[in-house]
């Protein structure tokens, strides 16, 4: 749901002028998430460049999504054309890369938008960059407006065929995007959490974990 109402936040303020959007941490569910939703545009009068960073080791599986117009390595930022206006999506929270991708757009970029904190070691904030102010993403405030745009059955109807779009791909057998792997235990709980705060997960594997 995240990931559609970010879409229709961007579709809806006209892709702030830009036609390319860039999303970090591109290998998270929401990340790509989010650019299935806008491929799903594509041809249309609303398509957008959908760039997608990521680190070296996650490079390959984004890629393979097939979701990205573009995937780039974090160190290869430089690579992507900064001549053109363009939205930051940023799912990472890193002040690092917050930084690198403010410089590099400068005034080009037409909106920052922040999201999610997947750098848990970088996080912090965001004050005194060139281009715009992060804004932090709402997704109540969106919920909210399409609802009344739509009506609640509208909104849910909109949503539920994307969910079921999107599920099409995520479980095709050739291969799946998301594998559910299961364990149970405080110990398999530990060494999950763990291999997550150490970057070392497989981004093709979804955990579901109980006591």
């Amino acid at each position: 749901m995240t990931s559609f109402l970010i879409d229709d936040f961007i579709t809806d303020n006209a892709r702030f002028g830009a036609r390319t959007v860039v999303l970090s941490s591109a290998s998270s569910k929401t990340a790509y998430g989010t650019a299935f939703c806008m491929q799903q545009r594509r041809g249309t009068p609303d398509a957008v460049q959908v760039v997608g960073l990521t680190s070296s080791a996650n490079f390959g599986f984004a890629e393979s999504l097939g979701c990205y117009d573009r995937v780039v390595a974090y160190d290869a930022l430089a690579s992507v054309p900064a001549d053109e206006p363009a939205v930051y999506v940023d799912f990472s929270g890193s002040t690092r890369l917050r930084s690198a991708i403010h410089h590099h757009f400068a005034n080009r970029l037409a909106y920052s938008c922040a999201v999610g904190g997947t750098h848990w070691d970088d996080l912090g904030g965001a004050a005194g960059l060139p281009g715009p102010r992060p804004t932090l993403f709402f997704a109540p405030s969106q919920i909210k407006k399409r609802s009344v745009d739509w009506g609640h059955d509208g909104l849910q109807q909109r949503i539920a065929s994307a969910w079921q779009a999107f599920m099409q791909v995520v479980t095709d057998a050739r291969p799946p995007w998301l594998t559910v792997v299961r364990a149970s235990g405080p110990e398999a709980i530990a060494a999950t959490y763990l291999e997550l705060l150490d970057g070392k997960t497989n981004p093709r594997q979804g955990h579901m974990l109980s006591l």
